[in-house]
């Protein structure tokens, strides 16, 4: 709410000034990222990693779990001695499988530095084009109503498809691969429909799961 209220204010504030020569316009960046080759790209390479990092701790878990089925099945026949060091290697892989997830999917871990080194770039290209089209076209505002706080624009205004139309120029959108477990991007939503529970988003949805990491590993 407080950023529709600023918004709001602005906008007053602007048509009192230069009720003559406001030119407004309006992005769907979610849009923008679904239908980008280049977004489309990044997801495949962001998920290649990301199933490699996946694929490593679930062989570690495995692993752990084979040694815990030995360990039932010998510890009938064994000394205390004995059982005492299978156990100790049994918690020393627990311990290696635990730091190596959060090396991967923890805060400020392989996979969030990967994502962050894919995005940034393109986030910052869809800037520059807005931005550029913004003062070649002599705009006085462009929003982006993915953020939730536009109510109602007519479709008129809308300059998501030119944004686009430069975005993907030069670009080809990858091939699906059938062999990488791949999370779909999501359908955009209805800018002017249901938004969030707060009421606005936080705007430049990934669409790539970046929250959906790997399977939970349970020491």
């Amino acid at each position: 709410m407080k950023r529709l209220s600023i918004l709001i204010i602005t906008l007053l504030c602007l048509s009192g000034i230069y009720a003559q020569s406001i030119k407004l316009g309006y992005v769907n960046t979610d849009r923008i990222l679904l239908d980008s080759n280049e977004a489309a790209e990044i997801s495949r390479l962001f998920n290649l990693d990301r199933q490699n990092w996946t694929n490593q701790v679930r062989e570690m878990d495995t692993n752990i779990q084979q040694m815990e089925r030995d360990f039932e099945i010998r510890r009938l026949s064994i000394s205390e001695a004995s059982k005492r060091e299978l156990q100790a290697k049994i918690d020393a892989k627990k311990q290696e499988a635990g730091r190596l997830l959060e090396e991967y999917f923890g805060e400020g871990g392989r996979a969030e530095l990967r994502y962050r080194e894919l995005i940034d770039p393109l986030t910052k290209k869809i800037h520059d084009i807005i931005t550029k089209i913004a003062v070649d076209e002599n705009y006085t505002m462009i929003l982006d109503v993915s953020m939730g706080v536009v109510l109602y624009a007519t479709p008129s205004i809308d300059i998501t498809d030119q944004i686009l139309q430069e975005l993907n120029k030069d670009t080809i959108k990858p091939a699906p691969d059938p062999n990488l477990d791949t999370p779909a991007f999501p359908d955009p939503k209805d800018p002017f429909g249901g938004g969030s529970k707060d009421g606005f988003n936080d705007g430049f949805n990934d669409g790539f799961g970046f929250d959906n990491k790997a399977p939970e590993f349970k020491p």
